[in-house]
């Protein structure tokens, strides 16, 4: 989500992998793994994970520093964000196979009455449009803007929402281009609820958390007493929650401990009930693209993949699928890492892969010649974003905005210390004119006005 404000908030996104055979697992490996990317990684995130391979689990655990408190675990519950998409997915298969739903039904015909849906003459916009992230419809609902930017969603309504997708104006033709939508899906979950005759929670408890026995798994109503991770930014600081409407909840605000979504990954290769398989595995179809219902698929040297990431305020997690060889990656981490290229290498690296060497992002100092190229007055998206310097740290103050440190890391980039953002300079012959600023899985480019200045905070 691009945005003209700094905040910390976050997107629920996606984003990719994969491939190359793997070998097998051991719980050293995974651990190895894991401590390659995180072990002293200023976010101080702990990540849990598992790799399934037929049927055997092999999980581990890290911590990029030690905590004070306690540690999260396997049956620790965490915000598993967008990979919540797939299981929104599984309840529309469901009502597919009893007839109730086409993927080639308007989205409209399952909203509430009344409900104006933008379309494009005869050309109305299709489930399997909206499972395909090619509705056309915004990443998020328009007129959007969060009163409380560490928990976005809370303030969202069914009403609200549909009340946004009536001002909508569609820019390109329904089924044309990929685009990830946030608000799609809200839709999605709202109608899924209304066919399923309760609310969100409740389809998703019955169809599939039941049957399976994730029993930590939840939106609002854990049915079990499991220890919950605290969240925190990729600063390393200590976040809120993220909720909305129950009905909206299928866009991503599904929780769950690993065990749980190993079960979940388990029964996506054909480890449950045949019938409940049989429906998962219709999710993993291609609709359109490289596109399964909300899975991604990738096919790298003859291996079929899916996978699907995830991110809130203040975790982070993914699911890689590979059905021919029952094999399987589950990652969470208790730390937003969206702007951070998120949770992907990792994956990756458990699955064997190879890539450019797992290295964790370390606290740094940044030299005197970079500190004295950065201050001065630069555009931000049309914000005016003012760099000064204060001894040897750097500040940053966005227009009618409080100031606040840029901290250096290991990477080359700077990073506020109070919320979620990464901003990368540009260096050409020996100057910063222009940087990139990632926040809530957005890109801005940052053009500095005018010449450089030696500004000293006040």
């Amino acid at each position: 989500m691009q945005t003209r404000r700094i905040s910390s908030g976050s997107a629920l996104n996606a984003t990719s992998v994969w491939a190359q055979p793997a070998l097998a697992a051991t719980a050293d490996s995974v651990l190895a793994t894991l401590d390659a990317r995180f072990k002293g990684d200023r976010t101080g995130a702990c990540v849990v994970a598992a790799r399934i391979d037929g049927g055997q689990v092999v999980r581990a655990r890290t911590c990029a520093q030690p905590r004070s408190g306690a540690e999260p675990g396997y049956d620790s519950v965490f915000e598993i964000g967008s990979v919540t998409k797939t299981m929104t997915a599984f309840l529309v298969a469901d009502l597919v196979a009893e007839g109730l739903w086409s993927l080639d039904d308007p989205l409209a015909r399952h909203l509430p009455p009344g409900t104006v849906v933008p379309r494009q003459g005869e050309r109305q916009i299709l489930v399997r449009d909206v499972l395909s992230h090619t509705s056309g419809l915004p990443g998020l609902p328009p007129g959007f803007f969060p009163a409380n930017p560490s928990d976005p969603y809370a303030g969202l309504s069914e009403t609200s929402v549909l009340a946004a997708l009536g001002r909508v104006q569609l820019s390109r033709p329904i089924g044309s281009r990929f685009e990830y939508s946030n608000f799609a899906m809200m839709l999605v979950s709202l109608a899924v609820a209304r066919s399923c005759g309760g609310d969100f929670e409740s389809a998703l408890t019955q169809r599939l958390l039941l049957p399976l026995k994730m029993d930590g798994a939840c939106v609002e109503r854990p049915r079990s007493q499991r220890p919950v991770a605290t969240g925190h930014l990729a600063s390393g600081a200590a976040t809120s929650d993220w909720h909305v409407a129950n009905n909206l909840a299928g866009m991503g605000m599904v929780r769950a401990t690993l065990d749980d979504m190993v079960i979940y990954a388990q029964a996506h290769l054909g480890q449950a009930d045949p019938a409940l398989v049989a429906t998962l595995r219709r999710t993993q179809q291609p609709l359109q693209g490289q596109t399964g219902m909300n899975w991604m698929r990738f096919n790298v040297k003859g291996r079929d993949l899916l996978a699907h990431e995830g991110g809130t305020g203040g975790f982070s997690s993914l699911v890689v699928l590979e059905p021919q060889a029952q094999r399987a990656v589950v990652i969470l981490a208790d730390a937003s890492l969206v702007d951070l290229d998120g949770l992907g290498a990792l994956g990756h690296a458990l699955l064997d892969i190879d890539g450019p060497p797992l290295r964790p992002r370390l606290p740094s100092t940044p030299s005197a010649r970079l500190l004295a190229a950065m201050p001065g007055d630069y555009d931000l998206g049309g914000l005016n974003l003012r760099i000064l310097r204060d001894g040897r740290r750097l500040m940053a103050q966005a227009e009618g905005q409080a100031a606040f440190e840029l901290k250096h890391d290991s990477e080359g980039d700077f990073y506020p210390d109070g919320f979620s953002a990464l901003l990368t300079p540009q260096w050409a012959h020996g100057k910063v004119d222009r940087a990139i600023w990632r926040q809530d899985g957005g890109v801005v480019e940052v053009t500095r006005k005018g010449t450089p200045t030696q500004s000293t905070a006040e």
